[in-house]
């Protein structure tokens, strides 16, 4: 089985060498076929449980079955009016996107994540 291509698209406010301010993050594989639910748990699980660099703990918000899609945010933001969200979109599409500002991530977090993400799309 060979790896489908992955389409990665960035938003970032700023960056240097070690670090990044991110605005917005999208990851999208091919489409997919099957049951998409199994799917949408096993990348929201993976997220909530790896992704623990982006101003806090994230947390399962919303699951619309209808939609095959998954919300996810910062549990207990650092600042109120602003919070990190992910959406899971049909089992092959992932947007991370500092919502009220960018989100200041380190450089080798980025790519940890880029890594992560491009991992569940494809």
């Amino acid at each position: 089985m060979h790896k489908q291509e992955v389409h990665i698209s960035e938003d970032l406010e700023a960056q240097d060498t070690l670090a990044v301010r991110l605005k917005k993050l999208h990851v999208e594989g091919a489409a997919r076929t099957g049951p998409i639910r199994e799917v949408l748990e096993k990348q929201a699980k993976t997220i909530v449980k790896d992704v623990n660099y982006l101003d806090g703990e994230l947390a399962l918000i919303e699951v619309d079955g209808g939609k095959n899609a998954v919300q996810i945010r910062t549990k207990k933001p650092a600042e109120k009016e602003k919070f990190v969200e992910v959406i899971l979109r049909g089992g092959n599409s992932i947007s991370v996107e500092g919502r009220g500002g960018a989100v200041h991530v380190s450089r080798e977090n980025y790519e940890k994540l880029k890594e992560t993400l491009t991992g569940l799309v494809e």
